[in-house]
């Protein structure tokens, strides 16, 4: 059932100034995206509906991942994981018994830490999409692991979304990511500025998010913002959905986590798992996924503010995950039928 809102947003609009004059922006139809979502049906096995992982946490930042994985399962992936760091993993499986919470890296206060790699690899074979940064902090034997771990996804074809300190690791290194056209950056305001100071490219022009998506080769690039720009550098989306008025520290990992439910189920879709009339183009997906993910965590944000006003955290944008998936794809999933199974 639709929810009944009880704050008025008046004062607010979000129209998008931000947007390049020269930009041809879309909005992709909802009966597209939810395409992109597996049907439920008795026939189906653990891990149908996709399986995901998170690499980050550390002592400092436990809450992140957590918010990644939460946000993933609370959508409907079947199971999440999170790779984190050893001092990390018992605080983080205290959070919930629903994700398996692997203490596999090492930070410089825990080195030797051979037999990482070894230990991370057969889990990525196991994966259809992965995340890599939210908590992960700024220790340098971390960031090697998750340099691996980069090209060893690459390697894999896996989808990523890469986010908060693995953006920094881009700065350095953007190579890592070069024309891996199923990758996701979700940058904020100092981390996109940040990503187009190392890159050449400035951050003050209209179409500065569409260059910085060309200069990586084509990956997507999720702008987030007053309005979330959505660009692989050739289509611009511009996410407008209406969310809350908090800035609290989190949402951008619960972003994450649906960005790559979304992802992992692009490629469950795009192995034919189910189909529809209107078939969605390979190529089509990452970006589609990108702009399902904003829309439905701007308005699981909504639905948390409308709620909870300035006391609104993370953790009740979470909460809220269902609601807004509900309100933007139940009735549409109840009409729109896969051909296949």
């Amino acid at each position: 059932m639709q929810r009944a809102f009880k704050r008025a947003y008046t004062s607010v609009s979000f129209m998008a100034p931000i947007i390049a004059n020269k930009m041809s922006s879309q909005q992709p139809r909802l009966q597209t995206l939810a395409q992109l979502i597996p049907p439920l049906t008795y026939d189906m096995h653990k891990g149908d509906c996709g399986r995901i992982a998170t690499l980050g946490g550390c002592d400092e930042y436990t809450g992140a991942p957590y918010f990644v994985a939460s946000t993933a399962l609370r959508l409907g992936a079947d199971l999440a994981y999170i790779i984190c760091e050893k001092d990390a993993a018992s605080v983080i499986k205290g959070y919930s018994p629903d994700i398996i919470v692997n203490p596999y890296l090492r930070s410089t206060a825990n080195v030797p830490h051979t037999g990482v790699e070894e230990r991370i690899a057969p889990l990525l074979d196991k994966l259809h999409a992965v995340s890599m940064g939210s908590g992960l902090g700024n220790d340098p034997a971390l960031h090697k692991t998750v340099r691996w771990a980069i090209q060893a996804a690459r390697e894999r074809g896996l989808p990523l979304v890469l986010d908060a300190d693995s953006l920094a690791i881009l700065g350095d290194s953007p190579e890592l990511i070069h024309g891996h056209r199923t990758a996701v950056l979700t940058p904020n305001a100092p981390e996109f500025t940040r990503l187009c100071k190392a890159l050449g490219v400035d951050s003050t022009a209209e179409e500065a998010t569409q260059k910085l998506a060309q200069r990586l080769g084509g990956v997507t690039v999720v702008r987030k913002g007053k309005v979330d720009v959505i660009t692989n550098g050739d289509r611009v989306f511009v996410c407008d959905e209406v969310g809350g008025l908090r800035r609290c520290g989190g949402q951008g990992d619960v972003l994450s986590g649906a960005v790559v439910t979304f992802l992992a189920w692009g490629e469950k879709y795009k192995s034919h798992a189910w189909k529809h009339k209107d078939e969605i183009k390979h190529e089509d997906v990452t970006m589609l996924a990108a702009y399902a993910a904003c829309m439905l965590t701007r308005h699981a944000s909504f639905l948390a503010y409308d709620d909870c006003g300035r006391s609104t955290q993370s953790s009740n944008v979470l909460e809220q995950v269902d609601m807004a998936f509900d309100n933007k794809f139940d009735q549409l999933l109840q009409a729109v039928k896969p051909s296949k199974l």
